[in-house]
Formats: structure tokens, sequence, C-alpha cells
């Protein structure tokens, strides 16, 4: 297991170079309002894609090995097409509703309906995978999305000197594409007919099952992204960009937090022993959050100067942002590894609380502190709405697995055994 955590850290650390490096592309020859655009149309996309994975989302990771490939493939197909429609008609409504509210950019409507279907169908292909624990296709898959996207986009920006906002967007879309073709002949393997008797009562598991999941999704995504609202309803479209800049930074460092949780989660999904769950969640949590405040130490470290190097003097305030986020940036790695425990151990409702905990202090705090703070008071908001949530899932955890405050303290034993499994990785062949 730990050779398929190195894996997917590797995978996700080489991901997000590259979208480090799409970054600075976008914000050096878009610029701020530009690329707050960008993340406003990306953020909609993410929204849409919420309510699709409350059937096609991490439950079919959980199912599959329960109920084959198969029988999730087409309900989640035709689930995902229905939910983009009407999630998107609804969020029109909402932006009537409330007018300051622009959850589409003007002009890009049907550009995030294109791309929330092709990148949610990509999601299904990927869950799916997941759930036969094919993580190195997952991996590679992901470097080919991220790669693609780079390439087209530096041919957009220095080939074809097409610098808009719509340059980003086709970019994308077509690496989502071949992402979403590569991933359906990866899976058609396992699309073996079987029976299809039983249907209800597996739509009704995967539906309840996911509702729990996405409940917690759609709540920690507002914690995650409802200041980029309520920065671009007070402060301006380019405070935004700014503002996503040193966002797109800080959760940089969650990559290492990320890729132990999604190799967690399919494990302890496929996992019968609860012990083996508790102990396998308990060293990751310590091991996480010691490595993420290493390198949070470590990109604090780098002066303004470099900040305004990379991004372009629109940008002076990225450094002040990730400052801010620091403390929500390191209780959060640990919070992912509750979650993957919660998800995997069937009470995934405690996530969802959890995240309804964070998203109180997003909003209540939020709308205090931003109007007056601006993006700083953005950062300062998801440090104590992460930390509450993170408290509320340490405190069940402990009380579920009847640990003591003093076992979450990191042990030689942790580190004797984060150190001869990472021996097993790399000297024991496969």
């Amino acid at each position: 297991m730990f050779k398929k955590i190195l894996g997917t850290i590797g995978t996700r650390l080489i991901n997000a170079i590259l979208a480090f490096l799409v970054v600075i592309l976008t914000t050096r020859y878009l610029g701020a309002a530009s690329y707050g655009t960008i993340s406003l149309m990306v953020l909609a996309v993410a929204i849409i894609q919420l309510f699709n994975n409350f059937v096609a989302g991490g439950a079919l990771i959980y199912m599959t090995p329960r109920v084959g490939v198969f029988r999730l493939f087409f309900p989640a197909y035709i689930w995902t097409l229905l939910i983009t429609l009407i999630s998107a008609y609804f969020l029109c409504l909402l932006e009537f509703i409330f007018p300051k509210i622009e959850v589409f950019p003007a002009g890009y409507f049907m550009n995030v309906v294109f791309l929330a279907i092709i990148m949610s169908l990509t999601s299904v292909n990927y869950m799916l995978l997941l759930g036969l624990e094919k993580v190195t296709a997952f991996n590679v898959l992901n470097l080919l999305q991220i790669f693609t996207l780079v390439i087209i986009l530096l041919s957009c920006y220095f080939l074809l000197d097409f610098r808009e906002v719509k340059a980003y967007y086709w970019a994308l879309f077509f690496s989502y594409l071949l992402s979403f073709i590569v991933s359906l002949v990866l899976l058609i393997p396992s699309l073996r007919p079987e029976p299809m008797t039983g249907m209800k009562k597996m739509l009704g598991d995967i539906f309840r099952f996911g509702s729990y999941i996405q409940i917690a999704n759609i709540m920690q995504q507002l914690n995650y992204r409802m200041s980029y609202y309520i920065v671009d309803a007070f402060i301006g479209r380019a405070a935004v960009g700014v503002l996503s800049a040193g966002v797109s930074m800080a959760e940089g460092l969650w990559l290492i937090a990320r890729s132990i949780s999604m190799v967690q989660y399919s494990r302890i999904s496929n996992e019968m022993d609860d012990d083996y769950s508790i102990r396998l969640t308990l060293t990751l949590a310590k091991i996480t959050w010691v490595v993420t405040l290493i390198v949070l130490i470590l990109l604090l470290l780098v002066p303004t100067f470099v900040f305004q190097a990379l991004f372009g003097h629109d940008f002076s305030g990225v450094r002040p942002v990730i400052l801010s986020l620091g403390l929500g940036i390191v209780t959060l790695s640990v919070s992912m590894i509750f979650s993957g425990f919660f998800s995997g151990y069937n009470k995934p409702y405690h996530n969802a609380i959890s995240s309804a905990i964070g998203l109180v202090f997003t909003i209540g705090l939020g709308l205090l502190v931003i109007p007056v703070y601006g993006i700083i008071g953005a950062g300062i908001t998801a440090s104590v709405s992460y930390t509450a949530a993170t408290a509320y899932q340490f405190v069940v955890f402990a009380r579920i697995t009847h640990l003591r405050p003093h076992d979450f303290l990191l042990t030689k034993n942790d580190l004797g055994l984060l150190v001869k499994e990472l021996k097993k990785s790399f000297f024991t062949l496969p």
C-alpha cells in the first residue's frame, strides 16, 4: 500500500509542479482580472460536479468491489448528464435571485456546462478505476491530463498568440477529453455483462452512501471557495485572481494529504479489519501533519519578490495570503486523513457534520472579516473554519477508537513503520 502512496505522491508532485507552471503562465500573460474569471469558471464547474457526485462520486469507489463495474457504469453516466443540466439551470436561478453573486462569469455559461460534462464523465471513470484499486492507472491519467493542458496552453500563448480566457478554457476542455477517452479504454475490459437484478436496492445504497459524502463535499467546497464570491462582491475580480493564486500555492501542500487519503480510502473500503484501519489512519494522520508543516515553513521562507517575479506585479499579495492560510492548511491535511477513514469505515456522515461546522465559520466570520481586511481576511476565515472542522473529526475519531490524546503524538514506532515501508517500497520487487 505504501508503494501506491509513494507513487501517488510522486504523481501529484509532478501535477503540482505543472499546475504551478499553468498558474504562472496564466497570471503573467492574462493578468489578475482574467485569472479571477478563470477561477470563477472552474469553481462553477466544481459546484456542478458536487451534485453529480451524489451518485457518480466517491460512492463508486466503495461500491465497485461490492457490485462490480458494469452495474455502476451506465447509471453513473446517465445521472451525470441529467444532473449537469439541472444543476446549471438552478445555478442560473441563483444568480437571478442574488444578482451580486456571479456564479457563471458573463459570456461563459455554455463553456461551463460543456466543461462540467466532460470533467464529470472523466471523474466517473476515475472513481471506477480506483474502486478496482487501479491506482497506477489513475495516476497516469492525471499526469496525461495536466501534461496535455500545459502543452495546449503553451501552444496558444506562444505559437498562436492566443492570450485570452478562452485559450485556458479550450486547453482544459481538450485535456480532459483526452483523459476521458483513455480512461474509458482502460475500463472496457472490466465492463463484462452482469445480471441487473437488485438495481433498485443498489441505487438506493449508492445514493444513501453518496449523499453523506456529497453533503460533506458540498459544504467543504463552500468552505474552500465561498470567500471567492464574497471577495468578488466587495473588493473586485482582480482581488479574486490574487486570492486564487495564493490559495493555489497553499493548497499545493495538500498533495501529500490528498495522495495518502485517496489510497487510504481505497484500501479501507476493501479492508474488513477494523483494527488495521484504525492503526493505519492514526499513523498516516501523524505523518501527514508533520510533513505538511515542514513544507509550509519552507514555502513561507520564499520572499515576496520571488512571487512577484513569477506571477507579475499584480500578485504582490500572494505571500500574505499563504501566511494567513497556514494554520488551516496544516489542520485540514489531517482532516483529509480522518475523512478517508470515516468514508471507508462507512461513517461518512461525520464528514458532513465536520464540513457544516466549518461552513458556519466561513459564512459568519467571512462576512465580518473579508469586507474589512480583504483577501487576508479570507485567509484568516479559512484557517479558523478548517481548524474548527478538524477539531470535530479529531474528537469523534478519538471517541470511536477509544484513543487517548497522547496516542496522537508521533512516536519512534510510527517512524520505524514508515522507514520499514519505504524500504519495502523502494527495494522490494513488485
